[in-house]
């Protein structure tokens, strides 16, 4: 009796199995997507206006910072910068003999104690529950001229970055790019005759639409990474300050980097996605869906509008949600910064507007910054869906 021989178990190659079947598809029609547009005039000129924007903006900036910003003699001696505040930062109650010019002690001994402390020449901090410097009692002449100019420059460069980080790159390019580029991704191939050709392939028409999406990806996140790149190294070159390079800067960068990646993502999807709802009309419901970030952008801005959370229907809140907890997290010393401000000028807080906005809808700023990650990834996937969706019903003519 010979004994039965079992046939060997037959597992299926490598090369064979599921996974690797979905990137070769993958691949081939993003390098397929990619390869398309690097061709496209249009890329290039898109490309370029945008790249010349980012350039011509920092330039400005080169040049405000290279002018500088100049101080004023605040109480008209003819002298700048002769009596600053010495204040730093902590809650410190009083300070006494802080009278660097002598202009106090040359007054008379009854007109040298006007905050009534019994102490002359000397300077009472006040603050709120918070630790927050809310108002400066000062005796005559003392720590009345500060330094403007180093407020001045360290608040307008953070708003710079905050201000060309939301509405340069989230607003601007963030929806201009992929506008005239993501638009068009099946519409384009429809109207051109050429869909039949990637619809005829073994491949499922939702992938599609999702390997074209990877395709543009592929184009806008390097090249918006390369701006970025460009732009941390120029404001972190010419920023104010005494070190070579602001690397205490490179924080805000990377969030504003994620959230241009994040935005430009859910706004190809959008924009895709009208593309196929209607294709003889999907650049102008994209440009109307434009207005409408616009204006959620700037109603964002409203105390009164953000706190009821009416723009949180727009990406470009979330985006900018993602750059402000970011903000938080880096730039901790809110307290010190409007500190300073007062001291400068009740008015100087204006410098610091773009800079810190309260965070929405969290109080925290990490949770903020991971509700802001979530919810533009669920914007995408879900006019991903609806793009899919709408795409296995369209006709092809």
């Amino acid at each position: 009796m010979q004994p039965s021989i079992q046939p060997p178990n037959k597992t299926r190659d490598l090369s064979e199995t599921v996974w690797t079947k979905i990137d070769r598809k993958a691949t081939a029609i993003a390098e397929f997507t990619i390869r398309q547009y690097r061709k496209k005039r249009s890329t290039w000129t898109v490309g370029a206006v945008g790249a010349l924007i980012v350039v011509i903006v920092l330039l400005f900036y080169i040049d405000a910072m290279s002018t500088g910003l100049d101080s004023w003699d605040t109480d008209g001696d003819g002298q700048i910068d002769e009596d600053p505040s010495d204040w730093d930062g902590s809650q410190l109650k009083s300070v006494g003999n802080v009278d660097d010019d002598g202009d106090c002690w040359s007054r008379e001994e009854f007109d040298r104690d006007w905050n009534g402390d019994g102490i002359d020449c000397n300077v009472i901090y006040n603050y709120d529950r918070n630790g927050a410097l809310v108002s400066v009692n000062a005796d005559p002449n003392v720590d009345e001229d500060p330094d403007e100019s180093a407020f001045l420059e360290e608040s307008l460069h953070r708003s710079f970055l905050m201000g060309f980080g939301k509405f340069g790159f989230l607003f601007v390019l963030g929806i201009f790019i992929p506008l005239f580029l993501a638009t068009g991704l099946i519409r384009d191939e429809q109207e051109a005759g050429t869909l039949h050709y990637l619809v005829g392939k073994p491949i499922a028409r939702a992938e599609i639409l999702t390997y074209r999406l990877l395709g543009f990806i592929g184009l806008a996140w390097p090249y918006f990474t390369g701006l970025i790149v460009l732009s941390a190294l120029v404001t972190g070159f010419f920023g104010p300050g005494d070190s070579i390079y602001r690397f205490s800067d490179l924080g805000i960068w990377l969030g504003i980097l994620l959230a241009i990646l994040l935005t430009v993502l859910a706004y190809a999807t959008v924009f895709a996605t009208l593309g196929i709802i209607a294709p003889r009309f999907g650049v102008a419901l994209a440009l109307l869906f434009a207005v409408w970030e616009f204006f959620m952008m700037f109603l964002s801005m409203i105390p009164g509008a953000r706190d009821l959370g009416i723009a949180t229907l727009s990406i470009s809140f979330w985006g900018g949600e993602v750059i402000n907890s970011i903000g938080w997290v880096v730039w901790n010393d809110y307290n010190f910064m409007f500190g300073q401000a007062l001291i400068v000028d009740p008015f100087a807080q204006v410098a610091l507007w773009t800079v810190w906005y309260s965070p929405f809808p969290t109080t925290n700023p990490l949770l903020n910054l991971v509700v802001s990650i979530v919810a533009l990834l669920v914007i995408s996937l879900i006019f991903v869906l609806i793009g899919q969706s709408t795409f296995k019903q369209r006709e092809l003519n």
